[in-house]
């Protein structure tokens, strides 16, 4: 057994070949989509063996490992949050006194209150991220391996959970390398790190700030909940009369504490689900408008189908003009993402960053009145951030938006009209605090 994690990392198209060694303590490693950090995970578990960029050989590496998935559905395996968080433990352990206590005390380290019995599909991104960390820390392992797996969380609740894994740090003395595509997350390392494609060097870059956007005036859209009430499966009311009238806006922003309800208001929006009582609408001139929904989890919406059969199903539904194929290639290509490369594969064959991205690009050159981005820069690196900002400002000059994020860096500079579910208030372009009634 070692508490100590070392390992060769060579990038022969470019002469780099160095040896690493990592102790006890968080360690971060930023890197932006494609620069292979998932790749990079699963060469230290021993599941990927080549990398066209580079060869990782473990020198030395701690026995007991566990990873927080970038996709936090793929970690979970129970039809209900109580079995989860009972799943590892009854994995490793048939002593049952010895389960009981321990289960005991992670059910007490959850982040959020929720009924046991209720199924972890019904939670959001960001507390299925929360589940994913305390499931992985409650075997005691000694290397923990974080893949992306707390970009859905807001900056409030990222404190609070890094905060857990440093007590976890401390109380087991163990390793934990968080690879992500947030360059903001580097503050909390005690290490920091940037993975290109090119090398891993020690982090010494500026983060670039996002540019305000303007937009144009004059907007014929709204969204009006009147005394809407919902919950899942027995929890207290997510919304209980639930009143909000947002008249005129481009670009409408959603934000709040992860398990608030952001997501939840774009599936009433599009009868995904049902308020129990009230309703709740979304109008242009008064009509009801032309949706499309792109959710945090993109691959719910090409399920088993290609890129290419997707956007097929678009042109045949004459929601894809074919004229503008062409266009959204181009616009592809600027993304860095080759249509010829990528067209025939899968939800399961592409990095979730691609695959969200490349649907956005698509969905930006349809015929729809409005586009709803869930958490739309999870897994974008700054450039990509930056490339996506300028490609939603020039959809926003002749259609709508309405983007739910807990990236308030991003949704304040884009966003024209913003609604805080925490502080239930409407922040107008005029930037008064106009009470939510």
């Amino acid at each position: 057994m070692t508490d100590r994690l070392q390992f060769e990392l060579s990038f022969p198209k470019f002469s780099f070949a160095e040896t690493f060694e990592f102790e006890s303590g968080l360690h971060i490693i930023y890197g932006a989509s494609g620069s292979g950090k998932s790749v990079f995970i699963n060469q230290m578990l021993g599941r990927a063996k080549d990398h066209e960029n580079f060869d990782l050989s473990i020198i030395q590496c701690p026995d007991e490992v566990q990873k927080v998935f970038q996709n936090p559905d793929t970690q979970i395996v129970s039809s209900t949050v109580a079995g989860e968080l009972a799943f590892s433990l009854e994995c490793r352990n048939r002593n049952q006194e010895y389960i009981a206590n321990e289960l005991s005390k992670v059910k007490g380290d959850l982040f959020f209150e929720c009924a046991g019995n209720r199924h972890p599909a019904t939670l959001s991104g960001g507390e299925k991220e929360m589940l994913n960390v305390i499931t992985a820390f409650s075997v005691h392992p000694q290397f923990v391996l974080i893949d992306d797996g707390l970009s859905f969380l807001n900056t409030d609740m990222k404190k609070e959970v890094v905060q857990y894994i440093q007590d976890r740090i401390t109380e087991l003395n163990c390793i934990v390398l968080w690879l992500t595509s947030d360059c903001n997350d580097l503050q909390f390392g005690l290490t920091q790190w940037e993975l290109t494609l090119q090398a891993l060097k020690q982090w010494n870059g500026a983060i670039k700030p996002l540019p305000k956007v303007e937009h144009n005036a004059g907007s014929e859209m709204s969204i009006k909940c009147q005394n809407v009430s919902f919950n899942y499966n027995g929890d207290a009311n997510l919304f209980n009369d639930f009143n909000l009238n947002i008249d005129g806006f481009r670009a409408l922003g959603i934000t709040g504490a992860n398990g608030s309800g952001k997501t939840t208001i774009a599936k009433l929006l599009l009868d995904i689900e049902q308020p129990a009582s009230g309703k709740i609408t979304l109008c242009k001139n008064g009509e009801k408008g032309n949706i499309a929904f792109l959710e945090q989890f993109p691959e719910k919406m090409i399920g088993a189908d290609s890129l290419d059969t997707f956007v097929k199903r678009l042109l045949t539904a004459g929601k894809l003009d074919k004229h503008k194929v062409n266009h959204a290639i181009r616009k592809l290509k600027n993304c860095q993402l080759d249509w010829e490369l990528i067209k025939d594969k899968n939800a399961l064959e592409l990095p979730w960053s691609t695959l969200r991205l490349s649907l956005t690009i698509w969905l930006l050159n349809c015929e729809y009145d409005l586009l709803i981005l869930d958490e739309p820069t999870f897994g974008l690196g700054r450039e990509q951030v930056l490339t996506l900002a300028h490609h939603l400002q020039l959809y926003v000059k002749n259609k709508y938006l309405l983007i739910i994020s807990h990236d308030t860096e991003f949704i304040y500079t884009f966003c024209d009209c913003v609604f805080d579910m925490d502080q239930n208030t409407l922040i107008a372009e005029t930037k008064k605090i106009i009470s939510n009634g």
